[in-house]
């Protein structure tokens, strides 16, 4: 399956016709991952034994699915999201924070529509933090009575929360002076040197001394240092070539500029969750991840699995707009072990479609 991503055009000055290239992008989503529960009985059992099949085994078999499915979702996107808040390892108490979270996507251009999905112990610290608020009533009434904080706030138009949101392991690295390699580099790859020991994970992020990103819309410099996260795992010492998103791409005439300059010789590198830049070290901090996004950052993809199968009885959920995932159920009787299996299964895939409509918020 390819998502489609939308187009991007830079405004022209002048009566001349300036045409500029269409570029038709698009992020593949690979519909590989099969997830299934499977159950089964003998005939004799279900005389005797097996009752209320729908309530006792076929709708817990649904939500283990579904969760799976969640926790298959987030697990798919989150180490490609480059914009983030937070400390690793330290849920977020400040409001403002998440407002300069709000703030952070709205100068990259990001769509008013955000929902926010926080894990439980961080959904306690938001009610925790707004207690104490004297308005609105409601609202402050609402987080005493159901311990709940799920309403439009910060500029986040819907609040959830997710137990199955990761934990996620930062790198680590011994005492180092992290500082860009060579000037002039772009593209999707940057040498750094000065380092100690490393062992870098795919999902650790960090700016750059000097480089801003640019709104995607406008490419105005949002002075913001862009942030980039680490694509794929790598180890060793002293220096490294880390494959990177989002590109770096400074040239004021691409529809893709995503920075204002490319990196300078010597730029200090700065690590989220690093002591700082200048002998500083960073330690493999285990973190809780909880997104802040635009629903059109991601996209899930479930497929609707064949039903007509020889030989068994075999069903399938809608799978539309409100049942998100097409899950079907087979069942089958085995005349030769007199058993009686069935499953359910579901296809599905996941994929960062626009990964600046969404940022991670560690705690």
């Amino acid at each position: 399956v390819q998502q489609r991503i939308p187009q991007r055009f830079r405004v022209k000055r002048g009566q001349a016709l300036q045409q500029q290239p269409i570029l038709n992008q698009t992020v593949p989503i690979s519909l590989t991952d099969q997830l299934q529960v499977a159950m089964g009985w003998s005939s004799a059992d279900q005389a005797v034994e097996v009752e209320e099949v729908q309530e006792r085994y076929t709708e817990p078999a649904g939500i283990a699915l579904s969760n799976e499915c969640d926790r298959f979702f987030v697990d798919s996107v989150y180490k490609s999201v480059y914009f983030n808040i937070g400390t690793p390892g330290t849920p977020i108490s400040s409001n403002e924070t998440w407002t300069d979270g709000v703030a952070k996507l709205r100068a990259f251009g990001v769509p008013e529509d955000l929902l926010a999905v926080v894990e439980p112990r961080q959904q306690s610290k938001l009610q925790a933090s707004n207690l104490a608020q004297f308005n609105p009533q409601a609202t402050i009434s609402t987080i005493f009575r159901k311990g709940f904080f799920g309403f439009g706030a910060f500029g986040v138009d819907e609040w959830a929360w997710d137990s199955n949101m990761p934990a996620f392991t930062t790198g680590s690295f011994t005492a180092s002076t992290p500082i860009v390699s060579s000037a002039g580099q772009s593209g999707s790859t940057l040498a750094l040197s000065g380092l100690g020991t490393y062992a870098f994970v795919a999902g650790d992020r960090f700016t750059i001394d000097g480089v801003y990103g640019v709104n995607p819309i406008s490419y105005v410099n949002t002075s913001i240092l862009q942030e980039f996260v680490v694509l794929s795992a790598i180890s060793g010492s002293s220096t490294v070539t880390l494959s990177i998103s989002p590109s770096i791409i400074a040239s004021t005439d691409s529809q893709l500029q995503t920075v204002n300059a490319l990196p300078a010789n010597g730029a200090a590198v700065s690590f989220k969750g690093s002591t700082g830049t200048v002998g500083a070290t960073m330690t493999a901090t285990t973190t809780k991840i909880n997104l802040l996004a635009n629903p059109a950052a991601f996209a899930f993809v479930s497929a609707d699995l064949p039903k007509n199968l020889a030989g068994a009885v075999a069903g399938r959920t809608p799978g539309s707009k409100t049942d998100r995932v097409s899950i079907r159920y087979v069942d089958q009787y085995n005349i030769q072990t007199d058993q009686m299996p069935r499953r359910m299964d579901c296809l599905v895939g996941a994929a960062p479609v626009l990964p600046y409509f969404a940022l991670v918020a560690y705690s």
